[in-house]
């Protein structure tokens, strides 16, 4: 079997597929591969995980640079994105899970019929609750975004009023994108149910 997981970054996706390597699936990890690339160009302390990294070096979307750091960072989500699908060619005998990052649904239609064509593509679906504790989570310590000329202020609004309005509709515009590619979509609940593991997983994705 081979699966994509797509979903909000902080959802899930890499825990559930790092479980799946545990259990002798391959892990392509498209985070850590955009990470490793950038890696040439941004000084990552030691205490300092990758994905704060990229977050610090992408900015916020009113930053000088931000489009263009936007920009490249699509570009490396595209490159590493269609890798990781030409590598299921080599897998064919291997189950293989691509963990691709939140911003997957921009790549374009062409590579995301690739990734429906090639993959049985999984969602990781968020209730509003918890949209809510990802924007707080996200104020307090903001991780890469891709905006996609989302984030409007408006005058008179602080600017963390305007991130906070704007990444809240942010996180519904994807919620129906991830929706309308995914397969299966898997309840957020669900999966944090206690005595739930991988069998129970695949119980879920293979039906």
């Amino acid at each position: 079997m081979h699966l994509s997981f797509i979903g909000m970054s902080g959802v899930g996706k890499s825990y559930w597929a790092k479980q799946l390597a545990q259990a002798g699936w391959l892990h392509l990890d498209c985070d850590a591969k955009i990470a490793e690339r950038l890696g040439e160009i941004i000084d990552i302390a030691e205490d300092e995980g990758p994905v704060h990294a990229v977050g610090r070096w992408m900015g916020m979307p009113w930053d000088a640079g931000y489009e263009a750091r936007q920009a490249r960072y699509l570009e490396l989500e595209q490159t590493v994105t269609t890798q990781a699908i030409d590598q299921l060619a080599e897998h064919e005998s291997q189950s293989v899970v691509i963990d691709t990052t939140g911003s997957v649904i921009y790549t374009g239609e062409l590579l995301l019929d690739q990734l429906k064509q090639t993959t049985r593509v999984v969602y990781f679906d968020v209730p509003d609750a918890v949209r809510q504790q990802m924007i707080e989570l996200y104020l307090a310590e903001p991780k890469p975004v891709l905006w996609q000329g989302m984030y409007q202020p408006t005058p008179g609004e602080l600017a963390t009023e305007t991130l906070a309005r704007c990444y809240a509709k942010l996180l519904v515009s994807r919620a129906e994108q991830y929706r309308a590619l995914a397969d299966v979509v898997i309840d957020y609940h669900a999966v944090r149910e206690a005595g739930f593991g991988v069998e129970e997983l695949l119980k879920i994705i293979g039906s």
